[in-house]
């Protein structure tokens, strides 16, 4: 596929051709997601007793699950989450045969079965399949169990890419297809299956989507102040602004929100209340209503046209009004209606006060403001002088077209700066969501103490070592890439600054002087990392999976490095 071929050359150079598919077609059947590479890469489990899957993904209220979602930790309970809300797993196999196999689909049965059987212990399979895998399945099955008191809203979607026809199918693949639909129905009630084969136009067609940000918006009535507007929208016409013409809430449109989507909270309580009392007041009274950040707005006839649209502010009820009238239009009743405020401008720094602002007048934690920060806007414009590019909104130089290998985003910076400027690639590596909620973790790596360049330094080198372990130089298994990298990072600036670093203003000197290691220390020092690692697992028969996220681990891979340099 020629598309593959120049996406691997844009996205993963250095990358084995399997590998990269896997992810290049898990990022194709996720991308209304918008989710990035790193989340992405994050959940591929192929790679030996993968049982014919190649990546798992779990989405809990639109929100990708990982490690320390609150919905995974023992002490949550399932009153803290909203009745009836989407759990949604996602199985990629993404195989480079030019057609589709039987035999593919007969084992993907096989390890759904298995893994969906509640009944059964993921433990009892250890033997099967490996713990990346395990675990990623984990995640669905924990947060199920945990919610089942709430009546999610279940959905288990398989995709199977590869570079055939999907449209010429024999009668034994398509019966193939139906015995899977039926396993996977039997094993999750009153989810709804789905099962999809991605074939070269499948994929050449998604690969071609792109999302709009320009978009119509019905109103009834409008009041204007120079360029921007203020106006009352039905509440029907808003749900067709952020929903797509799948019935997809269009994630894209809020890529600029200060905090997600919170689930059960009691203001989302009462805004669901007020929509559902249709006999009550108007909405928009009881409601601060939304604000859109556009480039441009221009009206005709009751519509706005919208350019490069932003929800900022509003998330909250945008998702009530998404839940409420998703299944039943007629839910909220006729005629009522939202407050809406529509900002043009293309200023990045009036842009952030906005933000700030109409987040101010609710009750926000100073943690889900950090893009908004100095510190944040300080680092963009200090990469950009350097020729990088730092997403302190999600997937905004993604969609201006620029080099992927030089976008860092603030949780991979986050992550980077704890493992090689605080010495913790076990908290890098098992805390991805939570690391930069606390504002005491967040202040250890993002202050205006720090030096710029360090910054530059550290997201320089964590793309290098990301696309070595990856790469077929490296040799490594699939445990080894998605537990391993951030433990090398931490390696290589206790390498080159000759001991631990326990503050990222250590790493001054290597930052100013651009410090690197050549192709073959880099080589050697990995080599070095998997043995001790193996040596770990022996002695504590303890698994990768596990291991990687301990300090203790991490303490003993920092002995072993300084043994090294020991006469």
């Amino acid at each position: 596929m020629r598309i593959f071929d120049s996406w691997r050359e844009e996205y993963l150079p250095e990358s084995d051709a399997g590998t990269a598919f896997e992810i290049f077609a898990s990022e194709l059947t996720l991308r209304p997601y918008g989710l990035g590479l790193d989340e992405i890469t994050s959940g591929v489990v192929g790679g030996g007793q993968d049982g014919a899957v190649d990546s798992v993904y779990v989405f809990f209220d639109d929100t990708l699950l990982d490690e320390d979602s609150e919905v995974l930790q023992p002490k949550s309970r399932a009153s803290a989450f909203a009745q009836e809300r989407s759990l949604e797993l996602w199985v990629v196999q993404a195989k480079r045969t030019p057609a589709f196999s039987e035999g593919a689909l007969d084992k993907l049965e096989n390890t759904l079965r298995r893994v969906l059987d509640l009944r059964a212990s993921l433990k009892e399979l250890e033997v099967l399949y490996n713990p990346s895998l395990l675990t990623r399945f984990g995640f669905f099955r924990d947060a199920w169990e945990k919610l089942l008191v709430r009546r999610p809203r279940l959905s288990v979607n398989v995709v199977y890419a590869t570079p055939g026809d999907a449209r010429d199918v024999t009668p034994q693949v398509e019966g193939k297809i139906l015995a899977l639909r039926q396993v996977v129905a039997t094993q999750v009630p009153d989810a709804r299956v789905s099962v999809q084969l991605l074939g070269d136009a499948e994929l050449l067609a998604r690969y071609n989507e792109r999302p709009s940000y320009t978009l119509e918006m019905r109103y009834q009535e409008a009041a204007t102040s120079g360029n921007s507007h203020v106006a009352l929208v039905a509440l029907s016409d808003y749900f067709n602004l952020i929903v797509d013409e799948n019935g997809r809430l269009r994630r894209h449109l809020f890529e600029y929100n200060v905090r997600d989507y919170e689930g059960n909270v009691s203001v989302n309580q009462d805004i669901r209340k007020s929509l559902n009392n249709v006999e009550g007041p108007e909405f928009w009274w009881l409601n601060n209503g939304v604000t859109i950040l556009c480039s441009e707005a221009t009206s005709a006839g009751k519509k706005f046209s919208l350019s490069d649209i932003q929800i900022v502010n509003g998330l909250q009820t945008s998702h009530e009004i998404f839940g409420a009238l998703r299944d039943d239009p007629s839910a909220v009743g006729a005629g009522r209606m939202l407050l809406v405020r529509i900002i043009v401008t293309g200023d990045a720094e009036v842009r952030d006060q906005v933000i700030r602002a109409t987040n101010r007048q609710t009750s926000v934690k100073d943690s889900s403001l950090r893009a908004t920060d100095e510190v944040q806007r300080n680092i963009e414009n200090y990469l950009l002088t350097r020729g990088w590019y730092y997403d302190r909104r999600k997937n905004f130089y993604k969609n201006e077209g620029k080099e992927s290998s030089r976008i860092v985003s603030i949780p991979m910076l986050g992550a980077a700066m704890t493992a090689m400027g605080l010495f913790r690639p076990d908290m890098a590596r098992g805390k991805p969501s939570s690391l930069l909620k606390a504002d005491e973790d967040y202040k250890k790596v993002f202050n205006t103490a720090i030096d710029l360049p360090i910054y530059y330094w550290v997201a320089k080198m964590q793309r290098r070592v990301d696309a070595f372990i990856v790469s077929e130089q490296a040799g490594a298994s699939i445990q080894q890439k998605s537990n391993l990298k951030f433990h090398l990072s931490m390696l290589v600036a206790e390498r080159l600054h000759g001991g631990p670093v326990r503050s990222p203003q250590q790493l001054r000197r290597i930052a100013s002087e651009e410090l690197d290691l050549p192709d073959e220390e880099l080589q050697a020092l990995f080599e070095k990392l998997k043995a001790w690692a193996s040596q770990y697992m022996l002695n504590e028969q303890a698994i990768l999976e596990r291991a990687a996220k301990t300090q203790r681990f991490t303490e003993y891979l920092l002995e072993r490095a300084r043994g090294e340099r020991s006469p």
